[in-house]
């Protein structure tokens, strides 16, 4: 009878298949496409110096999650989302990134806390110089990733990144997009932003090792940044680039 190792097929390198879907991928957490936003796939492929077919490959994997919708006629969007889909996402990336914040505070060494609190400010920094822009929103992924990566749960990381790809484009309507007012209330804006004092709270809360003073600061951020981002769209129907709750 043959060994279960006899069965193992040597390590295949990324494919471009690979490479396309985690561009993608990455430029959904990130807030670089919005929704609403529209691609194709021959553009795609142009642009990221590929053939049709790891486009679609990865695109239809991407769809699969509800990350993104693939029109009749092969156009690519980034979807809208229901009010009750939005709440939804918003409760269960409460429970599970707040777990994943939990965890940290538990388990995390001291060189990954201080990263975490590094990219805190980091992100302060990035909302005094580019309010309003999709590199607020790509540092504030960057510092919650590495909070999450400090959970030390390839599980829960995965669940979190699966709810990421449908949030990420949401978020820009958070701190990725400029108000269109004066440059003094843009920055009292920024200066005020909530995600400042949450994040002041979850630093504290990793230095002392409380979980549930972690939990609690990541769950309020995300409770917070989705009630301004409802009201938001409420207020601005009539502009398709922020009616994201329909």
């Amino acid at each position: 009878m043959g060994q279960p190792l006899d069965q193992l097929r040597p390590a295949r390198r990324q494919t471009l298949s690979d490479q396309v879907f985690d561009t993608l991928s990455e430029m959904l957490l990130s807030g670089a496409l919005k929704p609403r936003d529209r691609l194709s796939l021959r553009d795609l492929a142009e642009r990221l110096e590929v053939s049709m077919m790891p486009v679609r490959e990865a695109v239809s994997r991407l769809a699969a999650s509800g990350a993104l919708e693939v029109s009749p006629k092969r156009a690519v969007m980034v979807p809208l989302m229901t009010a009750a889909e939005f709440a939804d996402l918003t409760m269960v990336r409460m429970l599970n990134e707040g777990q994943a914040a939990r965890l940290a505070a538990e388990r995390a060494s001291k060189t990954e806390i201080a990263g975490v609190i590094a990219l805190a400010e980091r992100f302060d920094e990035v909302l005094d110089s580019a309010y309003g822009s999709p590199a607020a929103v790509a540092a504030n992924k960057d510092l919650h990733f590495a909070l999450y990566r400090a959970a030390g749960s390839d599980v829960l990381m995965e669940l979190i990144t699966m709810l990421w790809l449908k949030a990420g484009p949401i978020i820009n309507f958070d701190i990725g997009v400029a108000a269109g007012v004066p440059a003094d209330e843009e920055m009292t804006r920024s200066r005020g932003h909530h995600s400042r004092s949450h994040h002041r709270m979850l630093c504290d809360a990793l230095t002392a090792r409380d979980g549930a003073a972690a939990a609690h600061a990541v769950s309020e951020d995300i409770r917070v940044a989705s009630e301004l981002i409802r009201a938001q769209a409420g207020m601005d129907t009539e502009d398709s680039r922020r009616r994201i709750i329909t």
